[in-house]
């Protein structure tokens, strides 16, 4: 329960989400494409169709290209025969060793030949091993970002109670690194009191020669569910693959991080804290195409005796349109002794939204 002066003291706090979305949201719009790329890459069935079009990506067992007459197209990578393409493309295999270069044709459905340099002898690479592809570096400006928003509004039975929920991210990599930006936003109205949840977090990994990776992590929270003005987080670690293919994901990984609380009615609070962090991906491809995954951050206080606390999601996507999904989302926090008595030690929720992604 809330004594009146909290949930005062969280009316006056609180800010509009678009507040804390808007650099995402803008940043997405400016990275759409607004001018078609030329089709000048060739992709070969095994059923001897040939396909004009711009590669965008491979991911999760499927090539997605662009064409002219038939928009985007996801094609099953085990029913390609043949790719040929001017880019350069990143290509990382399933033990995580990565290829960089041009593909050239070939008549060996079971190999791709990529050439790192014009004029340099290609390389030989087994495609059946190839889980993900990008290109890197040399395309448009806008090709080198990937993205999404959604945004959801749940109602209960009697209307007195809604939920307003927002997403965006950005995304792009290159031959070595790889980063991220999410944002999202909760707010929730039950006609008494109104409760706000706001995160934005940044990633940034080094990708090492194998499964291994170096990552630095940025946040900001606001939860006033937990008294929870805003929180500061600065971190770093060491992580790695343990399943990698084109059907799921799995990685973890240990780390420190420096946090900075700032509680309602309480002052400041800093904290070292021990960072130990797992994510899953798993993929269906049949209709609706799935994509289920999650994760778990779990952070022990150095600093706070006693101290342990909790971030937990698990989330659906099913794609009904191209690039258009429905995703349904459980979010959890937890913390074994926040710096208040009275501070509420848990909160959790659900949500639902449509999204679009490119």
């Amino acid at each position: 329960m809330y004594s009146q002066a909290n949930a005062a003291g969280r009316r006056v706090c609180a800010r509009p989400a678009i507040l804390w979305l808007a650099p995402l949201v803008l940043a997405t719009w400016m990275t759409s494409p607004a001018v078609a790329a030329p089709k000048t890459d060739v992709v070969v069935l095994v059923n001897g169709d040939r396909i004009t079009c711009e590669i965008k990506s491979l991911e999760h067992n499927r090539l997605k290209v662009s064409t002219d007459h038939m928009g985007t197209v996801d094609i099953e990578w085990d029913k390609i025969r043949s790719v040929q393409t001017d880019q350069y493309l990143l290509l990382e295999r399933a033990d995580g060793s990565r290829v960089y270069g041009q593909l050239l044709a070939s008549d060996d459905g079971a190999q791709l030949s990529v050439r790192a340099d014009p004029g340099s002898q290609p390389e030989v690479v087994d495609k059946t091993g190839v889980v993900r592809a990008n290109p890197i570096g040399r395309g448009d400006f806008d090709s080198r970002f990937d993205g999404y928003v959604s945004a959801g509004l749940d109602l209960s039975e009697s209307g007195d109670n809604t939920s307003t929920n927002l997403a965006a991210g950005l995304s792009s990599r290159t031959r070595i690194r790889e980063w991220s930006v999410d944002g999202s936003a909760n707010l929730t109205d039950d006609g008494e009191e109104r409760t706000e949840r706001y995160d934005l977090s940044g990633a940034s990994r080094r990708l090492t020669a194998g499964v291994n990776y170096y990552e630095g992590l940025l946040g900001l929270t606001r939860n006033t569910e937990l008294d929870l003005n805003l929180r500061a987080l600065a971190g770093g670690g060491v992580g790695r693959y343990f399943v990698r293919s084109n059907r799921a994901e799995w990685r973890g990984g240990i780390g420190l991080a420096y946090s900075r609380e700032n509680y309602q009615g309480l002052e400041p609070n800093d904290s070292v804290e021990a960072v130990f962090g797992t994510e899953f991906r798993i993929f269906r491809y049949d209709f609706p195409e799935t994509d289920i995954g999650g994760g778990l951050m779990v952070l022990p206080s150095l600093t706070e005796s006693g101290r342990v606390r909790a971030e937990g999601e698990l989330n659906a996507k099913y794609e009904f349109v191209d690039d258009l999904y429905f995703e349904f989302r459980m979010y959890g926090s937890y913390d074994s002794d926040p710096p208040g008595d009275d501070t509420p030690t848990s909160d959790y929720g659900f949500v639902t939204s449509l999204g679009y992604k490119w």
